[in-house]
């Protein structure tokens, strides 16, 4: 006690360095005396800590550095005067100090963990105390013994303590682990249990479990490696706590592995790659955490929840086969097991080999223990040809909230720098015994990494930097940082993010130097991270900084994506024959794939893409039937990321981009044995298309890697004797057709009628290549319903149906084979095929496919008849699963614009394939699917309810603007009841902001127009409704409104004139012309215009004109009687225009100005016959409509009846009087 107030007094008169003067200099213990100050002072110490008097126990702790150093100095002093230093460590001090040792330690760690917050300063520096005389006890001691003190002490601290215990015990592991030789205490000797490694044979390819680096937490890594299992396992259990006990744990770790990068001792890559094997179980925490990752602005990960239970909550995470939340018997707690503190315990007793360095080097892996039910599991699968994860000590209780962006980070470069540093024959050992989820998983992290080092470049960051300081300021001005000192804090967060420095003092800890992503308005709103930015540097941060920490990002992220590509070389190059599996049509080539893929589709220095193309020829090289054979999804995807290389600003990147086009082609063609590269080239015009609305290719860059690729073609000597050059010369062209259509597509892009008549010009040249013939007709049908087109995008869709089937037809896909159909009995005993999609052949049902089968849908399915037999079909990967996606895509579409009636005969293919494949289960949904759409056709046919739009005639003069549209006209189809000043306003506006608004003129009447009479400065625009025209005939077949308005080609219009000029008189002068418009092809169709390829035209005289409207109002009077739910507002209309005798233009006009005695002799009798008859039949149907009426009306309504009847008597006396009939 005398010296504890000694040691405080001292330090309260700052002589502290008299104090350390002592124990260095001064201070001797006495030899060869039963009683040692070391073991006298530890068991006093413990003593003094356990009195009631707080100022002596606080004085102790704050001191106990005194006391360590004084207890170290005499244990050293001790050995040599005894001469026991080179005695085994296990015979250097008796039993009763190692007691009164451990005592000690845990009686400080008692008072630690409860007294921290009446003490903190005193606890904390009794913690920094006894770490770092537990770290120099590795020196005198038996290691195994000094090992349970650490985990004695460890264990006093649990999983729910406060920040501050948790900054406690991750001091204390930083000291401990900070040991200049903590690199073989965590080595294990070499024994008879531990085998030599082996070298890989790509011969034989096996290798021993033993071989494979130890990734999961288990209680037998953590008996072969100590300090490190402790290290990993308490960062493990920090990972489940909140954000700042995350960023702590990281730190340390982090730091720790930095320094075993720069220690010169182990600057071999030999000697690294042990220290990897050690660090190995992170690798299985991160696989853990992996749905915790920070993904915000990246790609999202599906995770795959069949061994999980139900974690849709989840949003992240991706292949993984997530084995978090496993349950095991352990429970989670932080101590280690029995087994593993016995064998720290009995370390002593094991006899030490012969070796001059074996004792600087001891460690666990020579204990003999019980095994573990682990270990038992694992031997049992030794002899298995893969090998499962072992359970982790970690436990099953894993947090769900995401790991902030700095976290990732510094997980991911500890991942990283393990797999930059492992033995290759490490990784190539693990690949070969770990389940396909695990590889799967593994590359799934590569993509993890590459997503959160890509380089933002210079101008995202230091706007990210700019933007964190002007919200502090703005919240400081605000007051929200009152009363918090964020001047006061230490360093400041921005000047960690610039500066990459990473402390070594055990009592600091910074975050990982990474700028966090604001994430939306409240991302800095969190007063702990406001209280760390220090606005004062801010202000002080200059440009070098910025630099600075610029091309540390720009370093790192090339750095990142270098490690990653010699892993997937490393992978490539020594599993060949797994990824070779099915042709390369697996799985695992296409996660390899995506994993190249992804460095083209995130931002890479130039430097980096260099190596990245070189890994990609390589690729290519090695695996040309994943991109020439089987399925063309690898293919295209290359072809669509090479091409957006060849539009980089980089004339360098340029250049690489279009040496591997050039390179891809060749292995195309050598692989077709130089007959033709026809998948390079259908998916790299597939590319281009696509392309052409997402990167906005074309430009002068994208032109110049063209014409680096046909330098290439004309340079290459090998291929000057085949049609290779001429093969890629005709691509390019074909290329800049496109981008020249492209072009054009740009200047009409507000015109949806002249874009989809551009895109469809392009889906007519292609139709030799079914698969480019569709990617257009797509493109259609997204415009077409962005819109709200359904019709037209549904036509677009049938007609891809058609193309699919017209191409299997015609491969032969459906050639003699024999299917189930639905047959009818005709009454002669005959079988008649029930369904149009089969025909006879050989006596034998078969699928007769083509585009025959759609015909009865819309006769425009004919185009697709067209299909040109060249190589270019060869390529198309279509079969029949293929046709009924696209069919369900049209039947969904048809549901959409609500025709429908086609909905059964689309779905007649289905039912034929279904029928050949006796999926009865979808037959059975799919004639349900049929059965609801025919009670939909029951409920509005004839109900006028649906509303298939109108039509509008549209023709554009003046050359000087519309050029090769002048004098064209066409059917416009408008959606619903688009009126007619409505559409003229939308050409209007269109047209005016193409051409200037003084400059477009619309012509308002129907008349015909005489370019002639234009003035050639302005643009004319002539917009006139049409209605649908049937003959007679086939009026009578068209009876629902559907019929009305589907596969329609012939409009009609009708332009009033009177022989003495005028456009409106009398009724006995009023003529009128009408106009029959005929189209080129039937609405609906896959464009929503149509061009006009013949018109007739036919006037009509007066008499004409009044045989044509009455005509008109009895067949509508005949069918507003005859409709299931009269529509009694329209009847009792029509009723009043046509009885009433007040209208003096109704149809009592007509009766008496053609059919009084003294008017009907100057009218041809036939006419004038024709016109009594028709109105005879008038006066019937207003007659039934009059009782149709009286039969639906209400008592309200009864006087109005009786005046309609009224009305109707007087006009049947008027017209027996002019007719002179009875």
């Amino acid at each position: 006690r005398v010296l504890t107030s000694v040691v405080a007094k001292c330090h309260e008169e700052q002589l502290d360095n008299c104090i350390n003067s002592y124990v260095t200099y001064v201070f001797r213990t006495k030899s060869f005396e039963e009683r040692t100050v070391h073991e006298e002072l530890a068991k006093n110490m413990t003593g003094l800590l356990k009195l009631n008097d707080q100022v002596t126990v606080k004085q102790v702790l704050k001191h106990s550095w005194f006391f360590f150093a004084v207890i170290l100095k005499s244990m050293a002093q001790h050995l040599v005067d005894t001469n026991k230093t080179k005695v085994s460590r296990t015979q250097r001090f008796p039993d009763s100090f190692q007691t009164e040792l451990d005592t000690l330690v845990m009686v400080l760690a008692d008072h630690v963990v409860w007294k921290y917050r009446d003490a903190l300063e005193e606890t904390r520096n009794a913690n920094y105390s006894t770490a770092k005389f537990l770290k120099r006890c590795f020196t005198f001691m038996d290691r195994g013994f000094v090992f349970k003190m650490v985990n004695n002490y460890i264990s006093m601290f649990g999983t729910g303590d406060s920040k501050t215990l948790h900054q406690f015990k991750f001091d204390f592991l930083q000291e401990v682990c900070h040991h200049e030789h903590f690199i073989p205490l965590c080595l294990p000797i070499r024994s008879s249990n531990i085998p030599d490694p082996v070298t890989p044979s790509e011969s034989t390819q096996e290798y021993r479990t033993s071989d494979i680096p130890e990734y999961t937490l288990t209680n037998e890594f953590c008996r072969k490696h100590f300090l490190i299992g402790v290290l990993l396992r308490e960062v493990g259990f920090a990972l489940q706590e909140d954000q700042d006990i995350r960023h702590l744990a990281l730190a340390v770790l982090k730091n720790l592995m930095a320094k075993h990068s720069f220690d010169d001792r182990y600057a071999e890559p030999a000697k690294q790659a042990q220290i990897a094997n050690l660090y190995m179980p992170l690798y299985g925490m991160l696989l853990d955490n992996m749905p915790r990752i920070y993904m915000k602005d990246m790609f999202l990960f599906n995770i795959n929840t069949s061994n999980q239970g139900s974690r849709d909550d989840l949003s992240t995470a991706g292949g993984f086969q997530s084995q978090t939340a496993m349950k095991h018997a352990n429970s989670v707690d932080t101590s280690f097991s029995k087994d593993v503190l016995n064998s720290i315990a009995a370390f002593s007793s094991i006899a030490i080999s012969a070796a001059n360095h074996a004792d600087s080097r001891a460690s666990l892996a020579s204990l003999e223990s019980n095994p573990s039910t682990n270990e038992k599991n694992s031997e049992r699968t030794d002899t298995c040809e893969k090998i499962m994860r072992p359970l982790s000590l970690i436990g099953s209780t894993l947090r769900f909230d995401k790991l902030d962006q700095a976290e990732t980070r510094s997980l991911l470069m500890c991942f990283l720098h393990i797999m930059k540093t492992i033995s290759e024959d490490a990784l190539i050992s693990y690949w070969l015994r770990a389940p396909f989820s695990e590889i799967t998983d593994f590359f799934s992290i590569l993509e993890v990494c590459l997503q959160n080092f890509r380089y933002l470049g210079k101008r995202n960051i230091v706007r990210k930097i700019a933007a964190a300081f002007k919200f502090v300021q703005a919240t400081q001005n605000n007051g929200t940082l009152k009363g918090s000192n964020s001047s006061g804090q230490a360093s400041g967060l921005l000047s960690q993010w610039m500066h990459s420095t990473s402390s070594h003092d055990g009592h600091k800890h910074h975050r990982s130097q990474t700028l966090p992503i604001i994430r939306g308005k409240n991302a800095l709103s969190n007063p702990k991270l406001l209280q760390m930015i220090d606005s004062s540097t801010a202000s002080n941060s200059n440009e070098t900084d910025i630099v600075q920490y610029v091309d540390t990002e720009a370093n790192i992220a090339t750095e990142v994506s270098l490690t990653i590509l010699d892993l997937l070389c490393l992978y490539t190059l020594n599993h060949q024959r797994q990824l070779q599996q099915s042709d390369c049509q697996n799985a695992l080539m296409k996660k390899v794939f995506d994993t190249h893929m992804l460095f083209l589709q995130i931002n890479q220095s130039a430097a980096a893409l260099k190596h990245v193309f070189a890994a990609l020829r390589l690729f290519v090289g090695k695996f040309p039937s994943a991109f020439f054979q089987g399925q063309a999804d690898l293919c295209g995807s290359l072809c669509y990321e090479i091409l957006k290389c060849c539009n980089h600003r980089s004339r360098s990147t340029q250049t690489e981009a279009s040496a591997l086009l050039y390179f891809f082609m060749r292995k195309n063609f050598e692989f077709n044995k130089q007959k033709s590269i026809v998948r390079s080239h259908l998916q790299l015009i597939k590319a281009v298309s696509q392309l052409i609305a997402d990167a906005g290719i074309g430009g002068s860059r994208f032109q110049h890697s063209l014409a680096i690729i046909n330098n290439f073609a004309n340079g290459d000597k090998q291929m000057k004797n085949v049609n290779f050059p001429a093969e890629v010369k005709d691509l390019t062209k074909r290329i800049r057709t496109v981008l020249m259509a492209t072009a054009q597509m740009k200047e009409h892009e507000k015109d949806p009628e002249m874009l989809v008549d551009l895109q469809y010009s392009l889906a007519n040249s292609y139709a030799s290549t079914p698969e480019l013939r569709r990617t257009w007709l797509e493109s259609m049908a997204k415009i077409h319903a962005r819109n709200g087109d359904l019709s037209e995008a549904a036509m677009c869709y049938i007609h891809i149906a058609a193309l699919i089937a017209e191409y299997l037809k015609r491969k032969g896909y459906w050639k003699m084979e024999k299917i189930c159909t639905s047959r009818m009995l005709l009454e002669d005993g005959q079988v008649s095929d029930s369904n149009v999609l089969l025909t006879t052949h050989n006596g034998g049902s078969l699928f007769s496919m083509g585009w025959p089968a759609f015909l009865s849908i819309t006769p425009n399915i004919k185009e697709e008849g067209a299909m040109k037999e060249d190589s270019g079909m060869q390529d198309t990967p279509y079969n029949e699963n293929v046709l009924v996606e696209q069919l369900e895509l049209c039947v969904e579409y048809l549901w959409k614009s609500e025709r429908y009636e086609l909905i059964a005969e689309v779905n007649k293919p289905i039912i034929a394939v279904f029928e050949k494949q006796r999926d009865f289960k979808r037959l059975s949904d799919l004639y349900y699917d049929i059965h609801r759409s025919y009670l939909k056709v029951a409920e509005v046919v004839n109900s006028e309810k649906r509303l298939f739009g109108r039509y509008y005639r549209v023709a554009f003069y003046g050359q000087g603007f519309f050029e090769e549209e002048e004098g064209k006209e066409y059917i416009y189809k408008e959606p619903k009841l688009t009126g007619l000043s409505e559409i003229s306003q939308r050409l209007m506006k269109l047209y005016a902001d193409k051409f200037g608004i003084d400059n477009v003129k619309i012509i308002q009447d129907s008349n015909k127009v005489n370019p002639k009479d234009l003035d050639p400065k302005y643009a004319y625009i002539q917009v006139t409704y049409v209605t649908p025209f049937f003959e007679e005939k086939e009026a009578e077949d068209r009876k629902t409104d559907f019929e009305m308005h589907h596969n329609i080609n012939r409009f009609v219009f009708e332009t009033p004139f009177t022989l003495s000029g005028k456009k409106h008189g009398g009724v006995e002068e009023q003529c009128k012309r009408r106009t029959i418009l005929t189209t080129s092809h039937l609405f609906p169709y896959v464009k929503k215009r149509i061009q006009v390829i013949s018109q007739t035209s036919t006037e009509l005289n007066p008499i004409e004109v009044a045989i044509d409207e009455m005509s008109k109002k009895v067949s509508e009077l005949n069918q507003l009687c005859t409709m299931e739910e009269v529509d009694m507002i329209r009847l009792q209309l029509k009723l009043q225009g046509s009885v009433s005798v007040k209208v003096n233009a109704g149809p009592m006009a007509y009766a008496r100005a053609f059919l009084e005695e003294t008017n009907a002799k100057r009218y041809p009798d036939n006419q004038v016959k024709l016109l009594k008859e028709i109105f005879r039949q008038f006066a019937e149907a207003c007659g039934h409509a009059l009782d149709v009426n009286e039969r639906l009306i209400k008592e309200d309504q009864f006087e109005y009846q009786g005046e309609m009847k009224s009305h109707y008597k007087d006009m049947l006396s008027e017209l027996s009087a002019v007719m002179n009939e009875q």
